[in-house]
């Protein structure tokens, strides 16, 4: 895998290399950053979401534009799905402070 940038962790003090292969979320196991995942990385349950500072990344796939459309209100403009993203270039980035509530368990 050859890097496309590198991706800063505010808050976590950490940057890494950038690859387009992996999901921000397979970037923050690299690096060992807790990243909550409770559908273990499936788009079903929006714990692994990751707020986007600046950067580019793929589009939304499928899987997270169902998720987005179906709880709207749960999700910040600038947050996307850390288990079906994937960085283009130089990234910064930022976890939630808090654990966010599993969509999954939502009425």
């Amino acid at each position: 895998m050859e890097p496309v940038g590198t991706i800063q962790w505010v808050g976590k003090g950490v940057t890494q290399e950038a690859f387009e292969e992996l999901t921000l979320l397979g970037h923050t196991m690299m690096e060992e950053i807790e990243h909550i995942q409770e559908c273990g990385g499936c788009a079903e349950c929006g714990t692994c979401r990751v707020r986007v500072l600046s950067g580019t990344l793929t589009p939304p796939t499928h899987e997270e534009r169902e998720l987005l459309a179906e709880y709207p209100n749960e999700f910040r403009p600038d947050e996307r799905l850390g288990c079906q993203v994937r960085p283009l270039g130089n990234c910064i980035l930022e976890l939630p402070k808090e654990e966010p509530e599993d969509l999954r368990f939502i009425d």
